[in-house]
């Protein structure tokens, strides 16, 4: 996925087929999201989750509250008509052609 921009607005465009598997990420904001504990890349293509550590559990506490991600994009707020061309188009006309696809929500 290529993010090109044209003014005030982002577009996404469709990764070639040259990899087997693609990841992506898409995340819907609400009411209580955690602006707090997700980050973004840059490069839209990464993603960070930072927790705060329980105090509960006391002073030696392995409890992992640090992850990163690297992915083939994030779609961030995207509506449903960009995902579906970013990440699902070519999956659809490829299973259309006989080849396998497995998207998961």
């Amino acid at each position: 996925m290529k993010r090109r921009k044209n003014g005030n607005k982002q577009y996404f465009t469709r990764m070639g087929t040259r990899k087997k598997v693609h990841a992506f990420v898409r995340v819907k904001p609400t009411d209580d999201f955690a602006h707090d504990v997700i980050k973004y890349g840059d490069d839209n293509k990464s993603i960070d989750i930072h927790l705060k550590k329980d105090t509960r559990r006391g002073v030696v506490n392995n409890q992992q509250t640090n992850w990163s991600f690297k992915l083939d994009g994030v779609l961030h707020d995207a509506s449903q008509d960009l995902v579906y061309e970013t990440v699902a188009k070519d999956v659809v006309s490829q299973a259309l052609d006989g080849y396998n696809g497995n998207l998961v929500n």
